[in-house]
């Protein structure tokens, strides 16, 4: 039987998946209510303010191998295969119509969530081109600098914010703690960005427990940072609580179903996490690890995923990555400077021990040692504790080897 492979979500992951499959030769099916019309989401958020090109379309387009169904998928059945070397199911559409599949992809990303917040009834999320699009509108149309008031400290909030004060914007960041970026970062980290921030002016609300503490009539632009949760479509009945447990090779429990980006939590392996990476760098991996995968002649009999996952973010004029598997409680770090003390990495390792190795990286303000971080995770002869210790041990040189 040949292979029907249907992919729902038409993001990052679902896009990459459906252009590699096309260039293998193999037929594929791409369902998202904006199939053909998705953009990079990651840049929305660095680039509202100052007039830059902030997103990148796909350029895919329907074409003798890609079917795009412009529907959203509401449930997946799978049927008893008859054989038991061929797997089968079939998605089911708001239409009302039907897709049959021997493969499907789940790659249905993320949605934002929306707090209500009592003085700021417009406030809401960048999380997609339309909200994008309104903000940069609505700064266009604004002769005097504004006010922006921004509710959470992740990734995009801290982008929103320090974007908006390099553009001579103020900006105000609503902390739930005593400090931002606390879910994403180790505190050395933290602390600089911190510090850089306050210093360019960003302003900065400790200990924000509820939205109605939030002052009225004080931001004339308002928005909201304050996580995303997967988009989840139950197969045979069942809908993860949080996202798809995946194996090392994207696999869910149900067969012939794999899930790859924001909605995918790996289990298992050398990258299995308590959460999804959501990062836009691991959701293109997917994408093309699974068009590997699932386009080969031996089917899903390939290698594990292995890519080293990694993830940035430019904040205003800062700059951080991070690369592998780094932990915001870490303490039992390694920091290295540049000669000028204002570039740093934080080096994470698998144990106390002089031979414990090295497992992930955080790179403040210097991208090309980020470069080297990952090549390094990515080789074979990963460097120990006792190595990256060394003041005299060059890992842009070890890189290389």
């Amino acid at each position: 039987m040949a292979k029907r492979i249907v992919i729902i979500g038409a993001g990052l992951a679902g896009t990459t998946a459906a252009r590699e499959l096309r260039e293998r030769g193999q037929a594929v099916t791409l369902v998202d209510p904006a199939a053909g019309e998705t953009s990079e989401r990651p840049p929305l958020s660095k680039h509202l303010f100052d007039g830059s090109r902030y997103h990148l379309p796909f350029h895919l387009e329907s074409s003798e191998l890609i079917t795009f169904v412009r529907d959203r998928a509401t449930e997946i059945t799978l049927a008893e295969a008859a054989d038991q070397s061929q797997q089968a199911g079939t998605v089911h559409l708001a239409s009302g119509e039907t897709l049959d599949f021997t493969h499907c992809i789940l790659a249905t990303g993320m949605e934002a969530n929306r707090p209500q917040i009592p003085g700021y009834p417009d406030a809401l999320p960048v999380y997609n081109l339309a909200e994008a699009e309104w903000i940069r509108e609505f700064v266009a149309e604004s002769s005097t600098p504004l006010n922006v008031g921004v509710l959470g400290s992740g990734y995009l909030g801290m982008e929103v914010a320090t974007s908006a004060v390099a553009a001579g914007h103020e900006a105000t960041v609503y902390l739930r703690g005593d400090e931002p970026l606390r879910k994403q970062l180790s505190a050395p980290v933290r602390k600089a960005l911190l510090d850089k921030h306050r210093d360019a002016g960003v302003k900065f609300v400790a200990h924000t427990s509820s939205p109605d503490e939030i002052q009225a009539n004080i931001h004339n632009l308002f928005v909201t940072s304050v996580g995303a949760r997967p988009v989840l479509i139950p197969v045979d009945g069942d809908r993860p609580a949080e996202a798809w447990e995946v194996n090392e090779k994207l696999a869910t429990p149900h067969s012939g179903v794999w899930a790859a980006g924001d909605c995918a939590q790996i289990t298992d392996g050398i990258f299995a996490l308590d959460h999804p990476w959501a990062c836009e760098p691991v959701a293109e991996s997917h994408g093309k690890y699974l068009a590997e995968l699932l386009g080969a002649d031996d089917g899903d009999a390939g290698q594990p995923w292995a890519d080293i996952p990694w993830h940035w973010s430019f904040q205003g004029p800062e700059k951080v990555f991070t690369a592998g598997l780094t932990s915001p409680d870490a303490t039992d770090t390694i920091i290295r400077h540049d000669p000028s003390g204002t570039k740093f990495q934080v080096f994470h390792f698998d144990g106390g021990e002089p031979h414990a190795r090295l497992i992930g990286v955080e790179t403040l303000n210097w991208p090309p040692m980020q470069a080297a971080a990952r090549r390094v995770l990515a080789g074979t002869n990963i460097p120990t504790r006792a190595q990256i210790g060394d003041p005299n041990f060059d890992v842009k040189a070890h890189s290389r080897l």
